[in-house]
């Protein structure tokens, strides 16, 4: 029964970035490129052979592999119904350090190309996700503290519902922090733009400029399922225990996933992507964000 969960959200990730950007062509007025683009797109890059940089090494050759093999373990550990995933006493931090995996093999193959433009993206990337990861630890303890354990399964299994009643600023707090997060991690607005062309405001695009073929294909699979699973725990995070069987909470978590990708769809058709110089300090208050939910709960528990 866990195994068919974690194949839907195998599937059905490239959706996440249907819903996105049909979302965006609504708020523009266009008709869009559909719900399925992604799932077409995937399939013409598997049909095509991958060019290798003459300055490029072995490591190049299986950055895109062990990336995306890295989120699919991520993505096998989630618990996505009640109870734990299928690595029950998995600690929370495996789970992102899985997704940090793909993320370094993509910045290695990155900077194994030996192109300076890359470099750039790969230097941004990293600097991104160095200044995001004291949020998402916070964010963690604060889990920790209301659900009583330190096991992905455990934080994310569900809470009494009354915990949102008593702690419903916290929860508020905490959600609108990995919500953040998801957009920084996501490379999508404000922070970066994931269809802009312009050389010097690039960042994850700028990665993958050598990358072509399957290789492409692995690597935007891959982003589109690390997306989704960071959606899934957003989702799964503010869901408490749910009544009904075990596919209640499975159906909750896809169908706010759904609801997030509308979200993200929303924000990037009404805000612009911010200066860089702007960033640190955005990830800053959203470390003082998730800090301010933890002292919130501490105190009023």
């Amino acid at each position: 029964m866990k195994l068919v969960p974690i194949f839907a959200a195998a599937l059905l990730a490239p959706l996440f970035a249907g819903i996105v950007n049909q979302t965006k062509a609504f708020f523009a007025g266009r008709r869009g490129p559909g719900l399925f683009r992604l799932y077409f797109e995937l399939a013409k890059l598997m049909r095509k052979s991958c060019p290798r940089s003459a300055t490029s090494t072995w490591i190049f050759d299986i950055a895109p592999a062990v990336s995306l093999a890295a989120t699919l373990v991520a993505t096998a550990m989630f618990p996505w119904g009640p109870g734990p995933g299928a690595f029950a006493p998995a600690c929370a931090a495996v789970f992102f350090y899985l997704m940090a995996t793909g993320r370094f093999f993509t910045v290695l193959g990155a900077l194994d190309t030996g192109s300076a433009f890359e470099g750039m993206g790969a230097s941004r990337e990293m600097q991104f996700s160095a200044l995001v990861e004291p949020a998402l630890f916070v964010i963690l303890g604060f889990l920790a503290l209301l659900t009583g354990s330190s096991s992905l399964g455990g934080m994310l299994g569900g809470y009494d519902p009354s915990d949102w009643t008593h702690h419903s600023v916290s929860l508020v707090l905490a959600g609108v922090a990995f919500f953040t997060i998801l957009l920084c991690e996501s490379s999508r607005v404000p922070f970066d733009d994931p269809e802009t062309h312009l050389e010097l405001t690039m960042v994850h695009e700028a990665m993958v400029l050598d990358n072509a073929g399957p290789d492409l294909a692995f690597i935007l699979y891959g982003a589109a399922l690390r997306t989704m699973l960071l959606a899934a725990f957003l989702v799964a995070m503010l869901l408490p225990e749910l009544d009904g069987g075990e596919w209640t909470r499975t159906g909750a978590i896809f169908g706010g996933v759904a609801l997030v990708a509308l979200a993200v769809g929303v924000i990037e058709s009404i805000m612009a992507r911010m200066r860089f110089t702007k960033t640190p300090q955005v990830l800053m208050a959203t470390l003082m964000t998730s800090v301010l939910a933890t002292l919130l709960f501490a105190l009023f528990r």
